[in-house]
């Protein structure tokens, strides 16, 4: 499974209240849930634990493209809505970079060779021959 890891833009520093914070988180989430329960080949998977409340993240299926993202709630909660539900459609990198956890540890797939690359999309289809 790859996780997507969307990049975060610097927020505005604005003073609210934790009840408003918190009634944007849910609606934040709210939203992020519709759009995946209406989509054609976007499915969410679950929740996959962390060992801390940031490391929390969401697995959504891409159908279409026949691969699982990772998304940390964080990601949901401060990107729009649209980008990341672009970034999971699509995989677009500009937005979008992917971490794997191939050997034991978690490694950020865009630093990789074409080789490497293929050999995580043979793990992703199945086909482990050498």
């Amino acid at each position: 499974m790859t996780t997507a890891v969307l990049e975060i833009p610097e927020a505005k520093h604005v003073m609210c209240d934790v009840e408003e914070v918190q009634l944007i988180i849910e609606e934040k989430l709210s939203a992020f849930d519709k759009a995946i329960e209406g989509h054609d080949f976007l499915e969410i998977d679950g929740d996959i634990e962390g060992n801390s409340p940031e490391e929390h993240s969401i697995k959504i299926i891409n159908h279409r493209a026949e691969c699982a993202y990772s998304i940390s709630i964080d990601a949901v909660i401060r990107q729009d809505l649209d980008y990341v539900i672009d970034s999971l459609e699509t995989g677009n990198t500009t937005r979008l970079y992917g971490i794997t956890r191939i050997v034991g540890y978690y490694s950020r797939v865009s630093n990789w060779n074409k080789s490497k690359i293929s050999e995580l999309h043979d793990r992703h289809t199945g086909r482990y021959s050498v």
